[in-house]
């Protein structure tokens, strides 16, 4: 903390003709200000002048001042040149403006900004593009083609940090070479990446292709990044869902030693019987089931495919040791079986479960 205060360390450049202030990121608020800044700001006094309450900025605004902040905390000896739009009383300003480190008061580093009005021509396509890019919550950077990264927007800086490199962004340590490759091949990259952002791990739908460096002409990469996370999230629960019902439509039920049946509820679909494969293998292996039932009473209907994946899958079972009996086969689903042709020799159909219980050797048959 300096022995002087902020107004007195100032004092020498009240009077020059170019507008300083002081400006505190951190409260959002002006901290010092010179005659100039005051009519450039059209405030009619220092005291209003400090009273001005910009704690409100964008998300994009305060991620670009505290990196300039950061910066300059780094290095107390620099300085930061950037150009800024302004809008004092409303009206838009174009300002080029230098800018340092300078301690307030109670020792807290804020920015001293030397502002010089830009008199050259504006193009009002590259200022609205430019402002637009500030603002949006896709994460855009521009890369070289070695992967030094020239530029990101502040949604970019936020989700990664100033220092960052494409190897560090994503889990996939080849990702960043494969997005440099469209610098060569001119194709795109479009893949979605589990990414390591500052808020943790994301969900990041990546977007990259070739363009130009506008600085040197040279060939660039430009980065185009949006968070798909939530999407993921909710189709990952769609997904358990799904399963979950699945796997109740068709649960696996241990009804005697060595004896497994699958009452199948509803719909005998294609992707109800991929779903009873994926766990009836690996059950009929773990249990050294000798019997299973596959029991269609409860079986609403059934298409050809999904026909056809249950063969597969009794074939599969006595492929494992097991012997495979159908019970609950409902007429409609004979005429369905007889019209697609499909080979049931050596398949045993029985007209209940209790009658496939009987010949698995529990209990007698009903007469």
């Amino acid at each position: 903390m300096s022995s002087t205060s902020l107004t007195d360390r100032l004092r020498g450049v009240e009077r020059l003709s170019f507008p300083v202030w002081v400006f505190d990121v951190e409260r959002g608020r002006m901290a010092w200000g010179n005659r100039a800044a005051l009519e450039l700001w059209r405030s009619p006094s220092l005291e209003e002048f400090l009273s001005r309450d910009y704690s409100d900025m964008s998300p994009a605004t305060r991620t670009r001042n505290e990196g300039f902040l950061r910066a300059l905390g780094e290095d107390r000896s620099a300085h930061v040149e950037h150009g800024f739009t302004f809008y004092p009383r409303g009206e838009p300003l174009h300002l080029t403006c230098v800018m340092s480190g300078m301690d307030l008061d109670d020792g807290r580093l804020a920015l001293l900004i030397e502002g010089h009005v830009r008199t050259e021509p504006q193009d009002p396509r590259m200022l609205r593009s430019h402002e637009a890019m500030r603002h949006v919550s896709a994460m855009v950077a521009l890369l070289d083609t070695a992967g030094a990264v020239l530029v990101m927007n502040p949604a970019a800086l936020r989700a990664f940090g100033e220092s960052s490199a494409p190897a560090d962004w994503f889990d996939d340590t080849s990702a960043a070479a494969r997005i440099l490759e469209v610098a060569e091949t001119n194709e795109v990259f479009d893949e979605e990446l589990a990414a390591r952002t500052s808020e943790g791990p994301r969900w990041h739908a990546v977007e990259a292709r070739r363009t130009s460096d506008p600085a040197t002409g040279k060939h660039a990469v430009v980065v185009h990044q949006v968070d798909v996370t939530e999407r993921r999230e909710r189709e990952a629960l769609i997904e358990a869902q799904r399963r979950e019902i699945l796997e109740l439509s068709a649960p696996l039920l241990d009804v005697a030693d060595g004896v497994v049946a699958v009452p199948i509820v509803a719909a005998l679909t294609e992707a109800r019987c991929a779903e009873l494969e994926r766990r009836l293998l690996a059950g009929v292996a773990a249990r050294g089931a000798r019997v299973v039932v596959f029991d269609l009473t409860g079986a609403t209907a059934a298409d050809g495919a999904g026909l056809s994946q249950l063969l597969r899958l009794i074939s599969a079972v006595r492929l494992l040791g097991a012997r495979a009996t159908v019970t609950g086969v409902r007429p409609a689903m004979a005429t369905e079986l007889v019209r697609s042709g499909a080979e049931i020799a050596g398949v045993a159909m029985m007209r209940s479960l209790r009658d496939a219980l009987v010949a698995a050797g529990r209990g007698s048959p009903r007469r």
